[in-house]
């Protein structure tokens, strides 16, 4: 039993080093389906079998007939290792080995068919462009490549004769439909609320749920005065950022500048504003509404702190895309990490803090925006005032809950699948208000600790033993 578990762990952590995705099968019950390791690289097959009868690829032909034939011997070879009752030792030290050198010659394969495209391109080689295309490898799908490679099409076929490249120019639109999706999506603004009177907030409080539009309220009331007292209500277990705003204001001065913007803390009342009578012999009247965001925009984050990668320790994990990514990571979202792992992986609390978001309902998912608001998620608000974001956990993988206290690396969930999401994965950040805008989330670069060393920039590849 001891050896099984040792060889579960040698065969996660390759898996993770050659970065595929083979996680899932390792996590699932004895017996280990070995030749299944492989498929992941056997997928690509079909298309460098196509790619090695274009003329193009000529003077590369060893090199693509090399890795077809390797994929073949080590499928061979795994599946010697399923069929067994006993699991030979060396047997398994050479499929592993054969696995980490198919998953270099791979890489190679995509670095040359990446030199390939830019000199057909750069040379104006249509014939060989269109052999490139016609056989579309992952590396096309690259966004700089893919813009690349769509800017020549439009410029040297006007009739738009490629499928392929058609079909490039559709996901392209939709990424960047996707990426404006979420931008809108993060705002997460709530405005141009109506100001209650303050016999009116009893009823609003009954109906009110967390996050609806109605769990931050805003009261007003005669102050005694000829003027008016303003008192607000955070109804949520988090902080929120109040703007309050007027359009017009008749014979009345604010008692601060406005628009006001004011931290509001979880579970809260503050008196935040007053508006006092300028002449007592004038009337008095005012135009005004109000919004909040979650989180503080006046948090300050504590850089020196050091972050646990949040997964089992001694876990090796795989990065798919860090700061600054090609798909998602763009903007106030730069600063998020994506994580692929199997679906159930334990995740474990980064950083101390106290639960304020916790979503478990869900259980749909797809690379399509329209998927976003069926995300499980875990957020952990921090002593500093900024909030830790866990996304995409399977449904009821929310073992933390609102309210709760956790520690730094107690379990609080489940990795999954659910909402926005191309594969299975954790979508890590840590995010305070936007303090320009005063509107949106913004993610927050933060250091990690690992086994090795502390990442203050992790990029698409990385990979990390955990702390």
């Amino acid at each position: 039993m001891l050896e099984l578990k040792k060889m579960e762990t040698v065969l996660m952590r390759i898996g993770v080093l050659i970065g595929i995705g083979y996680g899932v099968l390792l996590a699932a019950p004895a017996p280990l389906i070995f030749d299944t390791l492989a498929a992941p690289l056997q997928k690509s097959t079909a298309s460098i079998e196509k790619l090695s009868q274009k003329p193009v690829m000529e003077p590369n032909k060893n090199l693509l007939y090399g890795f077809l034939n390797g994929v073949e011997s080590t499928l061979s070879t795994g599946r010697k290792l399923t069929a067994a009752k006993e699991v030979d030792k060396e047997l398994l030290r050479a499929y592993l080995k054969d696995l980490r050198e198919l998953s270099k010659t791979k890489e190679s394969i995509d670095m040359l068919y990446r030199k390939s495209l830019n000199t057909a391109m750069s040379q104006s080689d249509k014939k060989g462009f269109e052999d490139l295309v016609s056989v579309p490898l992952e590396p096309i799908h690259h966004p700089r490549i893919r813009s690349e490679v769509i800017a020549f099409y439009q410029k040297n076929y006007p009739n738009h004769s490629i499928k392929s490249v058609e079909a490039l120019c559709d996901e392209q639109e939709l990424e960047e439909k996707s990426i404006q999706f979420a931008i809108e999506q993060e705002q997460a603004y709530e405005e141009h609320l109506r100001i209650l009177k303050r016999s009116e907030v009893s009823g609003v409080k009954k109906t009110a749920q967390i996050g609806s539009r109605n769990s931050v309220i805003l009261s007003a009331e005669s102050n005694g005065a000829g003027g008016y007292e303003f008192e607000a209500e955070n109804l949520n277990p988090y902080t929120v950022t109040l703007n309050i705003d007027f359009e017009s204001l008749v014979n009345l001065k604010p008692s601060a500048n406005v628009p006001l913007f004011i931290e509001i803390p979880g579970r809260s009342k503050k008196r935040v504003l007053e508006l006092s009578r300028i002449a007592s012999a004038e009337s008095i009247n005012y135009r005004s509404s109000y919004g909040w965001v979650r989180g503080s925009a006046f948090a300050i984050h504590q850089d020196s702190y050091l972050y646990k990668l949040p997964f089992l320790k001694g876990s090796e994990v795989y990065v798919s895309q860090g700061y600054n990514g090609e798909s998602t990571h763009k903007g106030l979202s730069a600063y998020a990490v994506d994580f692929p792992v199997p679906v159930g992986t334990p995740i474990y609390a980064a950083r101390e803090g106290i639960v304020v978001g916790s979503e478990g309902r869900n259980n749909i998912g797809g690379a399509n925006p329209g998927y976003r608001q069926y995300a499980n998620y875990v957020i952990i608000e921090h002593s500093d005032g900024t909030m830790g974001n866990y996304y995409h956990l399977k449904q009821g993988g929310n073992v933390a809950v609102i309210g709760q206290k956790v520690a730094k690396g107690e379990l609080i969930g489940y990795s999954g699948n659910t909402g926005y999401s191309s594969g299975p994965h954790l979508h890590f950040s840590v995010s305070k208000v936007d303090p320009v805008s005063m509107r949106r989330p913004m993610n927050l670069p933060i250091k990690m600790e690992t086994a090795d060393k502390i990442v203050s920039l992790p990029h698409r590849g990385d990979r990390y033993t955990v702390q």
